[in-house]
């Protein structure tokens, strides 16, 4: 069992080294392209977090702090990094969550959530993804798909 503190302050640990800005339960980034942003959603019937996954394209408009159904990319967690998921589900969650879970997490949001989301804040890179299916899982607006295949 992991305290929701400990939860919060390993996220923002990893996060915060890499220049992400905290406001509220959300970690921003802004690129050069895009702005990425991951955001930490309380499940309303358990003691679990989900982690969703947010890209605002910058060309497609400007941004100022968007309502959740704006975002022109909007993914959980698990389905941007499948083959994680059982670690980001189950570090996730206070009621079963480990020392030894949460620091796999900040492992796994060093070394693989932290490069990908710089990665996303090139143009180039996110229609490398776009292209690849990486986004298939999730939502992307029908401005910002036509965008990023063409």
């Amino acid at each position: 069992m992991i305290d929701k503190k400990s939860f919060k302050k390993a996220i923002a640990a990893q996060l915060e080294s890499a220049n992400f800005v905290q406001k509220d339960q959300s970690w921003y980034l802004n690129g050069r392209d895009t702005i990425v942003v991951i955001n930490l959603q309380k499940n309303d019937w358990d003691d679990e977090y989900f982690f969703n996954i947010r890209i605002w394209i910058k060309a497609l408009g400007n941004y100022e702090f968007q309502d959740n159904n704006k975002w022109h990319m909007s993914h959980r967690l698990e389905r941007l990094f499948p083959e994680d998921k059982i670690l980001i589900r189950g570090s996730s969650s206070l009621l079963i969550g480990t020392e030894q879970l949460l620091n796999d997490l900040s492992v796994f949001i060093k070394t693989k959530l932290v490069p990908f989301l710089i990665e996303c804040t090139d143009e180039k890179k996110l229609k490398d993804y776009m292209a690849a299916g990486r986004f298939k899982l999730g939502f992307v607006r029908k401005d910002a798909k036509k965008y990023l295949l063409s």
